[in-house]
């Protein structure tokens, strides 16, 4: 089991560390881990690569909303950007599915050069709307079947020795609630390196009535124990959570007053509620030690939100003194 934290590759993203990698490296080893799991996304900046062994896994770039651009619905995706096709050329770097499929393409190539042994990919398609009212336009099945069109179509000629691992949200797609969507997925990447990577505070955003981090770990164990016939198929874990449920039951299912404006202007306050909801948080009961022990993943990143260097190594140490305190405990591989 190899233990990383998310670590972003943007423009910037070092100017807390000076000393560049180096000390982004002695805060793994402070807090005992191996490395990072990187996102380069769609800016093709940044100061200084990792050193090679240094990032671990790769998160691959991701759209929320990505569905109608690639099929072609122009109905629904005027009404998804507000009848401004200008933004839909910003935002998805170009105008048809072939130039979406270039930058997917395009990132794998910037994986490379950090040499990860991992890469991570949302299944998962929201509207900016849908994110209050939970009144969704696709189904489970059509986000599934659209991703595997583009993950056969980018993955081929990827290394075997690379794992592609396929990310949950609480958004249709991937939920890791649904054991037939979940091998509908897995059956169909042609990649052999496969699985799916956990991201475990998403999942517990599908039960809006958790309340404590002892029923979080239940849920946990309960979706495990109902994908159980799918054997290993969770080969690593976003470890973080967010316990936001009645915040979801005050503030969402409805079109807030605010919600208002052209499409940037409704995207901030999208972003303003998905981080009431998604907050990224360390885990203190010890409990979730006997989660991550019970399904025994090969990577596990502490995908923890803070502001800044200090505050990120807080957070991350916090997490690994939790999973210690359960009597998992780690020591980082970094000389």
């Amino acid at each position: 089991m190899k233990f990383v934290t998310n670590f972003p590759l943007y423009d910037g993203c070092l100017d807390g560390y000076p000393g560049g990698m180096k000390a982004v490296a002695a805060d793994c080893r402070d807090a005992g881990i191996d490395g990072l799991e990187v996102i380069w996304d769609h800016n093709p900046y940044t100061q200084e690569l990792p050193p090679d062994g240094l990032a671990i896994g790769y998160h691959m770039l991701f759209w929320s909303c990505w569905l109608d651009f690639y099929t072609g619905n122009q109905d629904l995706l005027r009404k998804s950007f507000s009848d401004d096709m200008d933004v839909v050329s910003t935002y998805y770097y170009g105008d048809t599915p072939d130039s979406m499929i270039e930058l997917y393409k395009r990132d794998l190539r910037r994986a490379k050069l950090v040499n990860p042994q991992y890469l991570v990919f949302h299944v998962s398609e929201v509207a900016l709307d849908e994110c209050f009212t939970y009144d969704f336009r696709h189904t489970d099945e059509e986000v599934i079947d659209a991703s595997l069109e583009i993950i056969n179509q980018i993955t081929d000629g990827l290394s075997p020795d690379v794992a592609f691992l396929v990310e949950n949200q609480w958004w249709p797609g991937l939920t890791f609630t649904n054991p037939k969507i979940t091998k509908r997925l897995l059956d169909g990447i042609a990649h052999p390196n496969k699985g799916v990577m956990l991201d475990i505070g998403h999942l517990l955003h599908t039960n809006n009535k958790l309340r404590t981090q002892k029923q979080a770990c239940e849920y946990i164990d309960q979706m495990m124990a109902e994908h159980a016939e799918l054997g290993d198929c969770v080969r690593g874990l976003h470890l973080h959570y967010s316990l936001t449920g009645q915040y979801v039951e005050d503030n969402a299912y409805k079109i807030p007053d605010d919600f208002t404006g052209g499409y940037w202007d409704k995207f901030t306050r999208t972003y303003d509620h998905i981080l009431q909801i998604d907050k990224h948080q360390p885990w203190t009961d010890p409990a979730i030690a006997d989660v991550v022990k019970g399904i025994d993943p090969e990577w596990v990143n502490n995908e923890l939100s803070a502001a800044g260097r200090e505050a990120h190594l807080a957070a991350l140490k916090t997490q690994m003194q939790t999973l210690e305190k359960g009597g998992l405990s780690h020591t980082s591989a970094l000389i």
